[in-house]
């Protein structure tokens, strides 16, 4: 395990060159300075974290820019020494408690979630949750804390990131997150003939994210069998077996598309991913994006296989590090409010 670095700039000199480090003080840093000092960081050197923290309150592309490092390295997404998302969160906690910065925190941001997941007194989440909530679209629903690692992820911060998941490929089509039921129709069923009627031929892969009851995400798929030449159906479903009801009403879809048959995918591997049902419906469209398989069936069956292998420790850091860049990317989703130069 890697450890932190407590030396100053003797250490950040070796990790920069003499222009880079003096480019820190620039109107313009050049990318392969934040580049550097994400490498430092990502090691543990403690100057760079602190130096990306002040860089991030910019407000210009550099501050962006230095945000989105710390935050990757923050949320698991860059890969870092153990420990590192709790050196940022100090960091962080100290520039918010500093009277000199407060006016760069009047606004969600990522440096400013990173500083929420720092606040232990549940007053303290619940006010800077209103503060998320007054000035983004309402997706916290009901909840208090945008940092429980038990909250139900929403529809917003699932489309945010589906819609980005499908690249330029026209063989592969990830539809907007709905509800399964709504005001007793089948918005599932309306949704698919709306694709028939419009004479839009379903891709190869059509991936639905659905939400049954309003509290559990499943992934409806339908996809093309080019052996037998056929539609078939699946459902992905990180949970216990849904109920006869709502089976029926996604029957009644696959039928419309000409899927005769649905295969479940069906057990609880949310033991330590509570209500991880969103990130479990958006890892399994990670799981069909990324690679296309020629078997979507099989490789969600991998999948759920090879998640339920992992240690009660890597499913908890699972939850926690999916989070965290769920709602990044729902961060990155919205319109920017920093001034650029």
């Amino acid at each position: 395990m890697g450890t932190f670095s407590t030396k100053l700039t003797t250490h950040l000199m070796a990790e920069l060159t003499i222009e880079q480090f003096n480019g820190l003080f620039d109107k313009e840093i050049a990318p392969e300075t934040l580049d550097s000092l994400a490498k430092s960081a990502s090691d543990g050197n403690l100057e760079s974290i602190d130096l990306l923290h002040n860089i991030a309150l910019r407000q210009d592309s550099a501050g962006k820019n230095a945000e989105n490092i710390l935050f990757d390295l923050f949320s698991g997404k860059r890969s870092a020494v153990k420990g590192i998302d709790k050196e940022i969160q100090k960091t962080s906690q100290v520039l918010y408690q500093s009277k000199h910065h407060r006016e760069a925190f009047k606004h969600p941001s990522k440096l400013l979630y990173i500083i929420g997941s720092t606040l232990e007194k549940l007053d303290d989440k619940i006010e800077l949750t209103h503060l998320f909530a007054q000035n983004l679209p309402p997706v916290l629903g009901h909840e208090s804390d945008l940092w429980g690692n038990n909250r139900m992820i929403t529809s917003d911060e699932i489309g945010s990131t589906d819609k980005r998941e499908t690249g330029s490929s026209t063989m592969l089509t990830v539809n907007s997150p709905i509800g399964l039921m709504q005001n007793n129709e089948n918005l599932l069923y309306d949704i698919v003939s709306q694709k028939i009627i419009s004479q839009q031929p379903l891709s190869q892969l059509e991936l639905f994210p659905v939400n049954i009851n309003n509290n559990h995400w499943v992934l409806f798929v339908l996809y093309q069998d080019e052996v037998k030449n056929e539609i078939k159906g699946m459902v992905f479903n990180s949970f216990y077996e849904l109920d006869s009801e709502a089976k029926q009403k996604i029957a009644q879809a696959a039928e419309l598309a000409g899927a005769k048959k649905i295969h479940y995918i069906e057990k609880n591997i949310q033991q330590y991913v509570p209500n991880g049902c969103g990130l479990f419906v958006h890892q399994a469209i990670k799981e069909l994006t990324e690679q296309t398989p020629t078997d979507p069936i099989e490789a969600l069956m991998q999948f759920q296989s090879s998640f339920s292998e992992k240690t009660s420790e890597e499913q908890q850091q699972f939850n926690i590090q999916k989070r965290r860049q769920l709602y990044s990317s729902y961060l990155d989703s919205l319109k920017p409010k920093r001034k650029t130069p």
